[in-house]
């Protein structure tokens, strides 16, 4: 047998303390791990358990740029990181970071491929050939003038990824390779990787995305507390859903139904999912009513003057960019709860931007609360709009925790008891209370998600903007942060909730999808997933749950695996009569 391509023996790593005098808790805790070339690993774990340090280490970023303590060995071919230059390991091993704002230095596109593939020394024309190859893959061939500083979260994800594909490491290192990334998008990326895998390359991916681990991972190696816990198969490592949950790491939906339905494999496509359930359920008719078809304005008509936001007639252009609104037409009532969805850069951003009032439109008029955002100050809307950006990064800016949250409580005028009281209950909420002295600036990147929830929910806005919250958030994490928006509707604030996490959207009530700017659909959740085709045009695609009931035909199709369970019960097929 040939010589594994990784070799990780004894690693154990800490980061310098941020404070003089005090010891910081390991990163990662004797690590053994062999990769051989050729295979995909995954690595998961709930926040902050090291899957990114790892990741840091396998390029030499850690210890040689990062500091700390260091030992044990980190081989990748020959090269000992220890002692190669992270220059020389940069051709051997691509790696993609969790924040792709930060790997991006270039004024295009292009440039921002071509950077790497010049560094190379390799010829013009086959530089020219690699950028055109690795756009084409991420589907930015149509942006190659762009700025990567106007382009999307999720856009910018995948120019970070292009950038790496195009220099064509032995080894790829990808960080979250699918958050922020639109459901088409993600599918694209993930059978890009398939390929890549096919002919030779060896990929580590630390995610949380289970979806994706089980479509393309041949191992699953789970850390808790940057220890390795667990290591195996897909189908071994999902099978075991309880232990999972209690980690904080997230399962695939048919993983989880499987478990529910008691199963003894777990199932892990939807074909194997519909075999199994085929002959549980009764005949249905797929002709059966939702209600009404959905249409573009259609939930929305129902709002007048009254309403807690109107957008009429939005449009929106960057300057030197796209169209990014078009002719929008959106009103929320008091206590609605409204999932945003679409592809990356159909213009989710810049919606949410308008309503919390740092964009005007250029047309039409954005009315919140009665107040016209072209006539009030962003920092006079703060006191009714929470905005929870894309980027925690760019909210972040505290020298602690605490005065983090604490910053718009004592700007809103509130009292020195208030304060206290209202920071000390949002940190709790979103379980920082630990760590309220600690530098928000050096914490991992759910970490700092976390933070930017607390300060908004600590002035308790009556409109809740969120744009992709749940990005960065384990499985444990992330159902806290959906329970505290069910108790922010119950409380009759009003939420807009953008994301590409299906599963997560499909828990608002009402559901608007964009595409290309402009309002494509707005309806009741169950309805808007009903509508795969049209979905499918918006460049997004239903969690893999609701794919399942549609294609045993149920209608409507159940949108969550505790739905999937009622549903089945109900319309279980009754017993054979022959013996």
């Amino acid at each position: 047998m040939s010589a594994p391509l990784i070799r990780i023996e004894g690693l154990h790593f800490a980061y310098p303390s941020w404070r003089a005098g005090m010891a910081t808790p390991p990163a990662l805790r004797d690590i053994h791990l062999s990769v051989a070339a050729g295979e995909c690993v995954a690595i998961m774990g709930a926040s902050g358990s090291g899957k990114s340090t790892l990741c840091l280490a396998l390029n030499g970023l850690v210890p040689h740029a990062t500091g700390g303590t260091f030992r044990g060995d980190v081989w990748v071919g020959s090269h000992n990181t220890r002692t190669t230059p992270v220059a020389a390991l940069a051709t051997q091993v691509g790696l993609v970071f969790q924040e792709a704002e930060h790997q991006l230095c270039t004024m295009s596109v292009e440039d921002e491929v071509a950077f790497g593939l010049e560094n190379l020394g390799l010829p013009a024309d086959e530089i020219e050939q690699r950028i055109t190859w690795a756009l084409e893959v991420v589907g930015l061939n149509s942006l190659r003038r762009h700025p990567p500083a106007q382009l999307s979260g999720g856009q910018q994800q995948r120019l970070a990824l292009a950038s790496v594909l195009a220099m064509q490491p032995a080894v790829l290192v990808l960080d979250e390779p699918t958050g922020g990334l639109d459901p088409c998008g993600r599918q694209g990326v993930l059978a890009v990787l398939a390929a890549l895998q096919r002919q030779g390359a060896t990929i580590l991916m630390a995610t949380q995305d289970a979806e994706a681990v089980a479509a393309l991972a041949d191992r699953v190696v789970v850390l808790h507390a940057g220890a390795i816990v667990m290591e195996g198969t897909p189908r071994a490592v999902f099978g075991q859903v309880a232990c999972l949950h209690a980690l904080g790491v997230a399962v695939p939906q048919l993983c989880e139904l499987s478990a529910q339905l008691g199963s003894p494999t777990p199932w892990l496509t939807l074909a194997e999912a519909t075999q199994a359930l085929q002959t549980r359920l009764a005949p249905t008719h797929n002709g059966e009513s939702t209600g009404r078809s959905p249409v573009p304005g259609d939930a929305s008509a129902a709002g007048g003057e009254g309403a807690t936001v109107r957008l009429e007639d939005v449009w929106y252009r960057y300057p030197g960019g796209v169209q990014a609104l078009r002719a929008v037409d959106l009103r929320m009532e008091a206590g609605d709860y409204i999932a945003l969805i679409g592809a990356n850069g159909c213009g989710k951003s810049t919606l949410a931007r308008h309503i919390s009032g740092l964009l005007r439109p250029q047309r039409g008029r954005v009315v919140v609360l009665g107040q016209d955002t072209r006539q009030t100050p962003p920092g006079a809307l703060a006191r009714y709009v929470g905005h929870v950006f894309q980027n925690p990064d760019h909210q972040i800016f505290a020298p602690t925790v605490w005065e983090e949250v604490a910053f718009g409580p004592r700007n809103l005028g509130w009292d020195a008891a208030t304060v206290r009281q209202r920071v000390a209950a949002a940190l709790e909420r979103f379980q920082l209370d630990h760590l309220a002295e600690v530098p928000p600036a050096t914490l991992s990147f759910g970490a700092r998600r976390r933070v930017t929830l607390a300060a908004v929910e600590a002035m308790q806005p009556q409109v809740l903007v969120l744009d992709e919250p749940t990005t960065g958030l384990d499985r444990a994490l992330t159902e806290c942060l959906m329970a505290w928006l069910a108790e922010c509707h119950a409380a009759g604030r009003t939420l807009v909730f953008i994301t590409h996490d299906m599963p997560r959207a499909v828990l608002a009530p009402r559901c608007v999808v964009l595409q290309e700017g402009t309002v494509a659909l707005d309806a009741p959740t169950t309805e808007v997933f009903s509508r795969t085709e049209d979905l499918a045009r918006a460049g997004l695609m239903p969690p893999s749950i609701v794919a399942l009931g549609l294609q045993l035909g149920l209608r409507p199709p159940p949108l969550t695996v505790a739905d999937f369970c009622r549903r089945l019960r109900a319309n279980a097929a009754p017993p054979s009569s022959q013996a």
